[in-house]
């Protein structure tokens, strides 16, 4: 069997309504976006990984700390769109989008996300869930959260607190990561179908997929993820860093030292 070429993607843009700049926003010594994409390496699971940006400053500070950048269009509303411009310019059979504003995530991740599609020729799209343990991410409309069915396949994404708990039980609370999978073929499926009313209402991309009908794999880490949606939470990222042993492992893997 032909072995598939795995390539990690990698949006990013300097124009963020609620962080502008944040690609380039210092984490302790580096920029966001190359914590992301040196991670992405950590994982062993990828054969190319490339930061798709419409900025100039984005693509020379990764290109000037050794990464591979492409620049595309300015006009994407939409992270996959980008992504999906890029992919037709660097090639490969499976795309994994992970996120520029991920700068915690476990490189282990990345394998997960992929397996299901490498298993089986049904599973076109895998998306990366977390537990919420906290009361207050439940309410906050930075944060997506997902509801998912019996089989671990995606029923609703909604910036709402989902499911609403009329009764307190042991039912599992996820939220959508920034880290998904496509096969290459489905992805340009994907940027192909008209925008959808619950995607526009609520301004989660993947909602477009639901509404038509395709089925999206939730994959669930059974840990909470932290990504970074305004400047404060840089400084909960820094302490992360500092404070976590294995979060300062990866931070030495990725800086070497």
């Amino acid at each position: 069997m032909t072995k598939r070429k795995v390539v990690a993607i990698i949006p990013a843009r300097m124009e963020s309504s609620r962080f502008p700049g944040k690609p380039l926003a210092r984490i302790l010594d580096l920029p966001m976006v190359e914590h992301v994409r040196r991670r992405v390496f950590l994982s062993g699971a990828v054969d190319e990984v490339y930061v798709a940006t419409c900025n100039r400053e984005i693509l020379d500070a990764v290109e000037k700390a050794g990464g591979k950048a492409v620049m595309t269009a300015n006009t994407h509303e939409r992270c996959t769109d980008r992504v999906e411009e890029a992919i037709h310019k660097v090639g490969g059979d499976i795309v994994i989008i992970v996120q520029g504003d991920e700068p915690l995530f476990n490189p282990d991740i990345v394998k997960l996300l992929i397996e299901p599609i490498l298993k089986s020729p049904e599973v076109q799209c895998t998306n990366l869930i977390s537990v919420i343990e906290r009361e207050d991410d439940l309410h906050d409309v930075d944060i997506v959260k997902a509801a998912l069915d019996q089989k671990s396949r995606v029923m609703f994404f909604s910036r709402a607190p989902i499911p609403h708990q009329r009764v307190h039980n042991n039912c599992p609370l996820y939220r959508q990561t920034g880290l998904s999978a496509f096969t290459e073929s489905f992805l340009k499926l994907y940027s192909k179908l008209p925008p959808t009313p619950m995607e526009i209402a609520e301004s989660v991309d993947f909602l477009r997929i639901l509404e038509h009908g395709y089925p999206i794999l939730g994959v669930v880490y059974q840990s909470e993820t932290v990504g970074v949606d305004r400047p404060d939470d840089i400084g909960k990222v820094e302490a992360v860093l500092r404070q976590d042993p294995a979060q300062r492992e990866l931070y030495r893997k990725i800086t070497k030292r």
